[in-house]
């Protein structure tokens, strides 16, 4: 997944230039906190996350339903790390610190991991492939687009980082 998200940040100028083919989501069900801007790229899905604090108790230890790989692009969070089958959570294998310019990638159905930015909001890119036969978290609440003001930040801090 690390080579698909290479090749999607080699093409995100055009990727952001297309502003319409992108839809936006707050996701606000479970902490952290997520400003969300996400597009259909052929087989993948790309997000663009703005990712905001929360106590250590707080963040969301979960399973991806798909692989994925990310990048850091502003901004460090804390991550901890484990692997177990199913919905019951695993015990946390590892807690690693995530800083600008770093990446990695999640390839195995039975991986989780929490995220936690640790001085303000942070700014990460992922990108996701076809989805496992996995569960996952779901929610019940209706999630709903980003508001003007925020959007238009989110697009002004991805154009930022990409230098657009």
């Amino acid at each position: 997944m690390l080579e698909v998200l290479l090749d999607m940040e080699s093409r995100l100028p055009a990727l952001l230039a297309e502003k319409s083919a992108w839809k936006s989501v707050f996701v606000d069900y479970h902490p952290p906190f997520v400003e969300r801007l996400w597009r259909q790229v052929g087989d993948y899905r790309l997000y663009l996350h703005r990712i905001y604090p929360c106590e250590k108790a707080q963040a969301l230890f979960h399973p991806h339903p798909w692989p994925s790989a990310m990048r850091i692009l502003e901004g460090r969070y804390e991550m901890a790390v484990g692997y177990g089958q199913g919905m019951s959570e695993p015990p946390v294998a590892a807690t690693v610190v995530m800083a600008q310019g770093s990446s990695y990638e999640m390839v195995d159905p039975d991986g989780w991991h929490s995220v936690r930015p640790l001085d303000g909001p942070t700014l990460s890119l992922m990108v996701t492939g076809m989805p496992w036969a996995r569960p996952s978290h779901k929610s019940d609440k209706v999630l709903h687009a980003l508001s003007a003001p925020a959007e238009e930040a989110l697009w002004k801090s991805v154009e930022r980082a990409y230098c657009v």
